[in-house]
């Protein structure tokens, strides 16, 4: 029976008033989708946005419940923010969360006091706002989040994409060499408290049924802290333990205090894994069966159609504490598909690349054809859909052994599902192939400046021929320790939050473990992962080109190709060799005035819990002699 016109005008009213109200409105799940950021600036060269931080309420797993996330602007994640090269972007951040925060920039090198850390600027309070002004001058896939005690801010939905782009890949999509097409997939997870008492006792459960990167069936996930822990025995902002349980779809706190070495009833040190994997702030549609055996598609996911033959451009990010996606294509029949890589955090290659297997004395850990992502690492891919209409291609993640035990003991998922279409009118082909040229194709001719051939000329400077003598070292040899816990050179560091009795971000101490270097210099250093582990090793404001990973003293990979980065992935007892330009920019954009490259930068290990921990320290640049 047909509704009456008035009925359903009323009704209509009814819901547009809510959406009003209530802008987190829960929103189905499936595939995530990405809103674009507002430009309120008519300068073509200025990108002018607002970003609040504020609680939210949002459908992530879709059982059409919202769960209680923190936000930019009220989605997950954030809005994208999308410039080109040469552009200026000014934000105005306001802060409505019950806690300070920051949005530091990563991998955009910018000035330093829009860097975002407590070294760099005092916390926003709640209430508070800040001014956030920089020019973008290299292409990449980069992104946005917090970096004031970031974990659990990062955990609970803070986190957004920051795509620059430069007229070669414009080019280069006008030309068919890479596809015109092309979508961001922000990949992380999370955990949902359920009701008190209902909470698992097992991250992940033991299941036969799952499938997952190891041999024999699933084992679980039972490591401490569990989600019942987090969400019936909740850490506070700073770290403490609770006795109030968490209602049913809150997010939990999942940092612990700095002293959780001491035992007694300090909380455990160890982060989890999330349970849910989160594409584009979504629980992606699951899937039967697995990456070589794929079934039947669930009835809540929205694959992306794509022509047979289509190729399809991906800026991948991992925004996940302590996640590591290993991310492999199959086809309809579970055969691999290859993923293209062409670029990454700065920007795109000489030539395209298929990475995985043995890599000179390297085993990288992953099949040929595959990508890993650590946390924090962006990787700009190009895969073609092959199949006929109707069959689904889906682009899993399997665990990766980056542990001190292995594997991380976390099943096989979905994350992305494509259908092949054959009405659609492919708007690229899949002429891209491993080694095809694109920064040095002959119609483009902009090969990236190799910084691997070029001799250093400075070092770093030794404190104590500085004014005052500050605490610090002139080490070229960064090292990655767990000897006390996670450590700089056997040393904790303290920048995870603003120090205790210190009310301006000038007046941080240095520590034992900074390194002072002079802006300009074209310097060769050093990260030795000495622990049983993998880290992330990641440089604030400067992208640097790594030339060679060590072990026991030999070379066992040597970078053939020129990239500019800004994170990367060390395996435990290998040490990752860098050249560095410690090049300066305007102190404002638009500015004739030099010295924006000058202040204290961080650099750490992003699996953010190792940070908080004591795994970070910083490199001040100073003004030239």
């Amino acid at each position: 029976m047909n509704q009456p016109r008035h009925s359903v005008l009323i009704q209509t009213t009814v819901l547009l008033l809510m959406l009003a109200l209530c802008p987190d409105a829960p929103v189905m799940a499936g595939r995530g989708e990405i809103r674009p950021a507002e430009d309120r600036n008519p300068d073509p060269s200025v990108f002018s946005t607002r970003l609040v931080a504020r609680p939210s309420r949002l459908d992530l797993d879709g059982d059409g419940t919202a769960e209680e996330v923190w936000s930019f602007n009220g989605s997950l994640p954030g809005p994208e923010i999308r410039v080109k090269v040469g552009d200026t972007v000014r934000v105005r951040f306001k802060n409505k969360l019950p806690v300070a925060s920051t949005i530091h920039w990563h991998g955009i090198e910018l000035t330093n006091r829009s860097d975002g850390t407590v070294v760099s600027q005092n916390e926003v309070p709640p209430g508070g706002s800040y001014r956030y002004e920089f020019t973008v001058t290299r292409p990449g896939v980069f992104w946005y989040h917090p970096h004031i005690r970031p974990s659990n801010q990062v955990f609970r939905g803070l986190y957004g994409s920051l795509i620059v782009t430069d007229r070669s890949e414009k080019k280069l999509a006008r030309l068919g060499v890479i596809p015109r097409r092309q979508e961001t997939l922000v990949l992380t997870d999370i955990t949902i408290c359920k009701e008190p008492e209902a909470n698992d006792e097992m991250t992940y459960p033991e299941d036969p049924a799952l499938p997952w990167a190891g041999d024999g069936p699933f084992p679980g996930h039972a490591f401490a802290p569990t989600p019942r822990e987090l969400c019936e025995t909740p850490l506070t902002p700073e770290g403490r333990r609770g006795t109030v349980p968490l209602p049913a779809g809150s997010i939990p706190n999942v940092q612990s205090r700095r002293n959780c070495l001491e035992g007694g009833d300090a909380p455990p040190c160890r982060v989890n894994v999330g349970q849910l994997v989160l594409s584009n702030g979504r629980v992606a549609g699951a899937r039967d069966g697995s990456p070589t055996a794929p079934g039947e598609l669930a009835a809540d996911a929205r694959p992306i159609a794509v022509g047979a033959g289509e190729g399809l451009r991906l800026r991948l990010i991992n925004a996940s504490l302590i996640r590591y996606f290993r991310l492999l294509l199959t086809d309809a029949n579970g055969n691999p598909v290859p993923v293209y890589r062409i670029g990454g955090e700065g920007g795109l290659l000489n030539r395209a690349r298929l990475e995985g297997g043995l890599e000179q004395g390297l085993d990288t850990q992953f099949d040929r054809g595959e990508i890993v992502l650590g946390p924090s690492e962006r990787s700009d891919v190009v895969v073609v859909a092959e199949g006929d209409d109707g069959d689904v291609l889906t682009l899993w993640t399997r665990d990766y052994p980056h542990t001190g035990r292995g594997f991380a003991f976390t099943p096989t998922r979905p994350v992305l599902h494509l259908r092949i279409d054959e009405s659609r009118n492919p708007e690229s082909g899949s002429a891209l192939r491993e080694r095809t040229r694109l920064l040095k194709d002959p119609r483009v001719d902009r090969p990236l400046e190799n910084l691997r051939r070029k001799r250093p000329d400075a070092r770093l400077v030794d404190p104590q021929t500085l004014a005052g003598a500050p605490p610090g070292s002139a080490n070229s040899r960064i090292r990655f320790t767990n000897s006390v816990g996670p450590s700089i050179d056997d040393i904790p560091g303290n920048f995870d939050e603003p120090a205790r009795g210190v009310d301006d971000f000038r007046d941080v101490p240095f520590l034992a473990t900074s390194r002072f270097a002079r802006v300009g210099g074209l310097l060769n250093l050093e990260v030795a992962n000495e622990t049983s582990a993998h880290h992330v090793f990641h440089l604030h404001g400067f992208s640097f080109q790594p030339v060679r990973f060590k072990s026991g003293g030999k070379t066992v990979y040597k970078f053939r190709y020129p990239e500019f980065a800004d994170s990367v992935d060390i395996p435990p007892d290998h040490t990752l060799e860098f050249k560095i330009r410690l090049q300066d920019r305007p102190f404002r954009p638009g500015s004739s005035v030099a010295g924006g490259a000058m202040g204290r930068w961080l650099l750490h290990c992003h699996i953010l819990p190792h940070g908080a921990l004591g795994m970070m320290t910083e490199l001040v640049v100073l003004p030239a002699e």
